[in-house]
């Protein structure tokens, strides 16, 4: 039985948040489960048995560029202080260092970066992104995670 995209989206949407997950890797953790199950219920119950085993997974700069975009749509400026970096003329330059992998991501700043993921905010977020986010008519129901 296959079941609707939507469904996949919206089932998979709680477990993202709860675990503080990345589009990108909660589209793998499901379509390692897809093949197993054959409703949304069972979906659903794997999902939740995920959850209860899943462990803290460092962040790459790939992740926290995908974060900042594809969630949060703010610009480098944006989300650098809220990750604990100075809100300096530099802070594009230290995000693109950071993204693209010439600087570690540390500990700190991966378990940030997954608390604002689960839905934890600063009294300091930012209230306007400046990234324009997709219009509903943009999602391709075709692909699994179109969404998430």
């Amino acid at each position: 039985m296959k079941i609707d995209p939507d469904i996949i989206d919206r089932t998979a949407r709680v477990t993202r948040k709860k675990l503080g997950y990345t589009p990108s890797e909660i589209k793998e953790v499901v379509e390692t489960l897809l093949p197993t199950v054959a409703d949304r219920h069972e979906l659903r119950t794997a999902l939740e048995e995920y959850e209860k085993t899943a462990q803290y997974r460092p962040m790459t700069g790939e992740l926290i560029r995908e974060a900042r975009k594809k969630c949060f749509f703010f610009t480098a400026e944006q989300f650098g202080p809220l990750l604990g970096f100075k809100d300096s003329g530099s802070i594009r330059s230290t995000m693109s260092n950071l993204e693209n992998g010439r600087t570690e991501v540390t500990e700190m700043v991966s378990r940030l970066a997954r608390a604002y993921l689960a839905g934890h905010r600063p009294p300091d977020w930012p209230k306007n992104p400046k990234l324009k986010k997709p219009s509903v008519l943009d999602k391709k129901s075709s692909s699994i995670g179109a969404f998430f």
